[in-house]
């Protein structure tokens, strides 16, 4: 049950979202808006709001049995080269995307520059695009977790751009970025 509030919250702010932006649109709203909704930084500030409103189910956890294990994409890769705002990594089989920590899917799609691709607008305001996804395990504006899996990588490739404080970081830090993140 309450997981539908949820949804029908999530749903009303949406509905209300995107009537603002049509109120504007049509000049009924003097006050511009939509601004305040225009960068994944401002999604995670909305998600964090909305967050502190809902109660979290508590208990919500299955325990399982079984090896957990982390897969650093820097840690398997055979050779990275530089690809536009980003690098390409060569890999030798599929593995799982793993969110680097708490954060907000802000695009899911296909991209000219990468085909299959996914970004994340992480918490810490850190926004990382991964290309060439095989296939997504979750939608546009989920929120996620650190270790929760955003896709899997199928092909033998995967794109990577970070983005920190507005800025694409030059794809040799990369590597340093990664060891950063999981240490």
């Amino acid at each position: 049950m309450k997981a539908r509030k949820r949804w029908l919250a999530a749903l009303l702010f949406t509905g209300a979202v995107l009537g603002t932006a049509q109120l504007e649109k049509t000049g009924r709203i003097d006050k511009p808006v939509t601004q305040y909704l225009s960068t994944g930084q401002d999604f995670v500030a909305m998600k964090k709001w909305a967050a502190s409103l809902i109660d979290k189910e508590k208990g919500g956890m299955i325990q399982v049995s079984g090896e957990v294990k982390a897969v650093d994409p820097f840690a398997a890769y055979e050779s990275m080269q530089p690809y536009k705002s980003g690098v390409i990594l060569s890999y030798a089989e599929p593995l799982p995307i793993a969110a680097r920590g708490d954060g907000l899917i802000v695009f899911t799609g296909f991209t000219r520059q990468s085909g299959k691709t996914l970004t994340v607008q992480y918490d810490n305001g850190d926004e990382v695009t991964y290309g060439f996804v095989g296939s997504f395990a979750k939608l546009p504006y989920t929120t996620v977790a650190q270790g929760d899996t955003l896709g899997m990588m199928e092909e033998s490739t995967m794109y990577l751009k970070v983005k920190r404080d507005g800025l694409v970081l030059d794809p040799t830090l990369l590597p340093a970025f990664f060891a950063e993140v999981t240490n």
